[in-house]
């Protein structure tokens, strides 16, 4: 192939292993060669290496001692051989044909090694954020002793991309009509309009639905997994990062999409969740992957979920903010992030008075201004079911009382609205019992977060 198309660069094919050695190197060719004597010869392979010149093809074969050369970037790649007769000799009985096919075959070889040797110098290059974050093409994390029998596929190089976290009061994407939506999906060729390769995250968002407001059309960044480590991680923000997720079953839901992108997989196979009991389980196994991740490298975030009993709505929002402040202390450090969210529990407790239920959630919005720690996130839009008369189509106006109390109205109190686009998701597969949603609408809420709390550089 060099020789033939001496201007078409050359090609590593990704089944070729690149554990190329000196060693390696000459067992190869002597293998090839039956004139190559590996006692007297060696093969020198230059360490920077950029492209390829041809080789010589008129080159005569004389009766001197063998000498092969090809330039390679201005350096050298010499196979001698200093037997004298006797590989002469040996020479000489060959015909063109197979020393022609040798040389091309040692070129070769080679052209793998350089190749290699300039792929290893670019990636000591590349800043990471996420050293051991390894993540496959089939969305599965690759695990120490890999329990689960996957094969393993090549994992392709993502250019570096800076990431900041944003501290208190982050940034605030909108609310109300300008969080209005429409579900679509995209062909992932045409998904980014970067050079940069889709990893697992982005190609399931893409494939699966996003919900993007025509506000933020230009300016929502769908994360990676690498992109929402490197956000959330203290050692790489050089800054004590912790997200503490809490609230209502819709808050588990949200911790469960925000660990599917961290961990770079579909917990539990992407099992949908369609009662209290599923819920559990898949929040306890997203749990135990994202506590063993973050043991085994600090650099992965600080992201759990806590206070469950006391901030789920059922108890006063006070009970809330003890709870949070027993976790978190009383200073106003600025970088625990708390993401609150609470209503139709809330509701409940004071017999569906929405003026009442508005005052108390509001009352604990005010107490926890002074520190400066919480996102209050919306609660979802409702549809009426007959089979679940739990889930209050007036809850609605909760969510439209609260909004001028909220960011963007108010500052002072940042606010995450998925309300508009769980009322957009209309299709079948959205929600099994009007309230909750399907895994990949999670895992769209917690874009949202993602682009809330960081901003690409």
């Amino acid at each position: 192939i060099i020789t033939k198309y001496p201007n078409q660069p050359p090609v590593l094919s990704k089944h070729i292993s690149p554990a190329f050695s000196n060693e390696s190197v000459d067992q190869d060719v002597a293998r090839s060669c039956n004139y190559y004597n590996k006692e007297n010869s060696r093969v020198v392979v230059a360490s920077n290496v950029a492209a390829l010149t041809p080789l010589e093809k008129k080159q005569k074969v004389d009766t001197s001692p063998t000498s092969v050369t090809a330039n390679l970037a201005g350096e050298t790649i010499a196979y001698h051989n200093d037997n004298g007769h006797s590989d002469q000799q040996k020479s000489n009985n060959r015909s063109d044909n197979e020393r022609k096919r040798c040389v091309k075959m040692c070129i070769a070889v080679a052209t793998l090694c350089a190749l290699w040797l300039r792929g290893v110098q670019t990636l000591q290059l590349q800043e990471t954020s996420a050293q051991d974050v390894q993540i496959v093409s089939n969305g599965t994390e690759i695990p120490e002793n890999n329990h689960n029998g996957e094969m393993v596929d090549d994992i392709p190089f993502i250019p570096y991309r800076r990431i900041k976290f944003i501290p208190y009061p982050h940034k605030t994407l909108g609310s109300g009509a300008s969080m209005q939506c429409q579900w679509e999906t995209r062909p992932i060729t045409n998904a980014s309009t970067t050079s940069q390769a889709l990893d697992f995250t982005q190609q399931s968002a893409y494939t699966e639905g996003i919900c993007i407001p025509p506000t933020l059309n230009n300016t929502l960044h769908i994360f990676s997994s690498e992109d929402a480590i490197q956000c959330l991680s203290s050692k790489v923000q050089n800054r004590d990062i912790r997200v503490i997720i809490s609230g209502d079953s819709y808050m588990k839901q949200l911790y469960i999409g925000l660990a599917d992108i961290l961990l770079s997989k579909h917990i539990t196979d992407d099992k949908q969740m369609r009662d209290s009991a599923q819920r559990a389980k898949v929040l306890s196994t997203a749990q135990y992957w994202m506590k063993k991740r973050r043991e085994k490298n600090a650099t992965f975030p600080f992201v759990q979920y806590q206070c469950e009993e006391e901030c789920y709505g059922k108890k006063t929002m006070d009970v809330c903010s003890q709870c949070i402040t027993n976790f978190s202390g009383n200073s106003t450090r600025g970088d625990d992030v708390w993401v609150i969210g609470v209503g139709i529990h809330t509701y409940n407790r004071v017999k569906k008075q929405v003026d009442e239920a508005v005052q108390h959630i509001q009352h604990f919005l005010h107490a926890e201004a002074q520190h400066n720690r919480t996102i209050y996130v919306s609660p979802p839009h409702y549809f009426h079911r007959e089979d679940y008369p739990g889930q209050s189509p007036s809850m609605d106006h909760v969510y439209r009382s609260l909004l001028p109390h909220l960011a963007p109205q108010n500052p002072a109190h940042p606010f995450l609205d998925v309300h508009e686009l769980t009322k957009s998701c209309t299709m079948d597969n959205c929600t099994f019992d009007g309230g909750h949603r399907s895994r990949y609408v999670n895992r769209w809420k917690a874009q949202l977060l993602l682009n809330t709390l960081c901003e690409v550089q």
